[in-house]
């Protein structure tokens, strides 16, 4: 892992989004980024782009993440898809995690949706259970904003309390999975490194803090569309539980099975979602 001149963070992401821009990738209403397993909303008129072919962008190398932007409309929204996402446990630098998210910020999206595979911390959370996560707890040692600070982004110190994850966003997500008959528990996401999954000892740890679920994402792009002002809706689909993996498997192979199972569920709430922001029903 490198560190980069904040400078540089801000010339990369500016590139990818003109490339963006001129490949027809702007105007999105919402932007959403899938997590591990977790399929990509239906969109009209589907293009996509591999991050590989957008200046400025990393290589994606965790399992289930395939690294594309993916534009079209959703039930009347145009969306812009963050196929997967960057992990600093890969070796990425926290501004490379983050970049995504940025490039989606100066294309103009105002709402960023995200969905993400987690370990059920709390006792009665099953695998298949989704979550609207309502606060965070950051456990993995690292800020993405930190660093020399460039302006360009917005404050130096953001603030979290109440403008991260939306009211308006999540009473439109508590109503599409209440449409849809799908069971939405809300609770906080504990955010931890990784690559090493949790030992029973800690997940006793992470209750006693009042963590619901834990993962190995999402805090640094949650941080980095509060500093954008961007309006977020955090979806967590619980994959196992945590500190606890099933005979004769892995817990990576649990996590991407469970996404393939039930991630759907996940698209199917993100895409009322959508919906209900094109008839403008989350403001």
């Amino acid at each position: 892992m490198h560190a980069t001149d904040p400078r540089q963070e801000y010339d990369l992401a500016s590139a990818a989004a003109e490339r963006l821009r001129a490949e027809g990738f702007g105007g999105a209403v919402a932007a959403v980024q899938t997590g591990s397993g977790i399929p990509v909303p239906a969109l009209e008129g589907a293009r996509r782009i591999e991050w590989s072919d957008v200046p400025g962008m990393p290589r994606a190398t965790a399992p289930g993440h395939r690294g594309a932007f993916v534009f079209g409309t959703c039930r009347g929204a145009p969306t812009l898809v963050i196929e997967g996402r960057l992990h600093v446990y890969e070796g990425h630098a926290p501004g490379a995690v983050i970049r995504p998210v940025r490039v989606a910020g100066l294309l103009g999206v105002r709402r960023l949706v995200l969905t993400n595979a987690t370990g059920g911390v709390r006792q009665d959370l099953r695998a298949g259970d989704l979550l609207r996560v309502t606060d965070h707890v950051n456990l993995s040692g690292c800020d993405a904003l930190t660093g020399p600070h460039d302006p360009r982004w917005g404050d130096r110190f953001v603030v979290l309390a109440g403008r991260t994850y939306d009211a308006r966003l999540a009473a439109t997500a508590d109503r599409a999975a209440a449409a849809l008959g799908i069971p939405l528990a809300t609770g906080v996401y504990g955010g931890v490194h990784g690559p090493t999954f949790e030992t029973p000892a800690q997940v006793r740890a992470f209750r006693s803090m009042g963590i619901d679920v834990v993962g190995m994402s999402t805090v640094p792009e949650v941080t980095a569309a509060a500093q954008l002002g961007m309006r977020t809706l955090v979806l967590s689909l619980v994959a196992n539980p945590a500190g606890v993996v099933a005979d004769g498997k892995t817990a990576e192979s649990e996590v991407l099975e469970e996404g393939h199972r039930s991630g759907a569920r996940v698209t199917s709430v993100v895409e009322g979602v959508l919906g209900a922001i094109a008839q403008g029903e989350d403001r």
